[in-house]
């Protein structure tokens, strides 16, 4: 949660700095509301979720199980936005589920480990589930707001949730803690600057402008870069199955992404 609140206020002042020069349209009620609600499960949900995995599972296992979410948000277009994805979209669907599976099969031994393990994996797919769902609800919001509007306003929200539960919590102190540490501050707001701009701006940018089916599809395909990323700068061990499960679950992604 503390995750969550750091990241949420620190992208929303940058957003905000972003904005008082590229100026800010009238929002009306519809897209607000949509936008508020996409910011609360997406975020204040979602990433809570999200952290709490990535404390349980290693990064490369996360980044694979987030190839969960075309396969989610492929859904609930179809249910709810209506969509219709092409026949063979589903062998993507196939191959995605599969390759996750491949990923996570190898046996874990020891059982503080697994415990450990089993509580990530749920951790995960909650993530996927709740992101999935903003992404639908945002897409809607999104039809009369810039996309850089949208990310304000769906971050603003979600860093609203986190501050009434910090403040419910008198956590809110205590999460601010950490950033004290030396050098731990800067590599955050680094962390920060990327994901804002890099991640929720450009997805929300694509979704707006691409079938959500599709842009979500594309925005998983993040175990291309993540994988080999991981076992360079974290010393992750990335075990033959979850090499073979990352590619298996990335050409299924490619098969969403060119015949949603």
């Amino acid at each position: 949660m503390a995750m969550t609140f750091i990241k949420s206020l620190l992208g929303l002042l940058l957003l905000a700095g972003v904005l008082f020069f590229a100026g800010w349209g009238p929002v009306q009620s519809f897209p607000l509301g949509w936008l508020s609600l996409s910011g609360l499960l997406g975020i204040s949900v979602g990433d809570t979720f999200f952290f709490a995995a990535l404390r349980r599972l290693p990064a490369h296992q996360l980044i694979i199980l987030m190839l969960l979410a075309p396969v989610v948000t492929l859904l609930m277009a179809l249910c709810f936005l209506g969509e219709r994805p092409a026949v063979v979209s589903w062998i993507g669907i196939i191959l995605v589920l599969g390759g996750v599976t491949l990923t996570f099969k190898d046996k874990i031994e020891v059982d503080h480990e697994a415990k450990q393990r089993g509580l990530g994996l749920l951790f995960g797919v909650l993530s996927v589930l709740s992101m999935a769902g903003s992404i639908i609800i945002a897409k809607i919001g999104l039809q009369d707001v810039s996309a850089m509007e949208g990310t304000f306003l769906r971050l603003f929200f979600g860093f609203a949730g986190m501050l009434v539960v910090g403040l419910a919590r008198r956590e809110v102190k205590s999460w601010l803690v950490p950033l004290r540490q030396a050098g731990l501050g800067w590599r955050f707001l680094l962390a920060v600057i990327v994901v804002t701009f890099g991640g929720f701006w450009l997805s929300l940018d694509a979704i707006k402008r691409l079938d959500v089916s599709i842009a979500n599809t594309l925005l998983a395909t993040e175990p291309i870069f993540a994988l080999p990323l991981a076992v360079i700068w974290l010393r992750e061990h990335a075990t033959g199955a979850a090499v073979i499960g990352a590619v298996v679950a990335l050409c299924g992604a490619g098969i969403l992404a060119f015949n949603a």
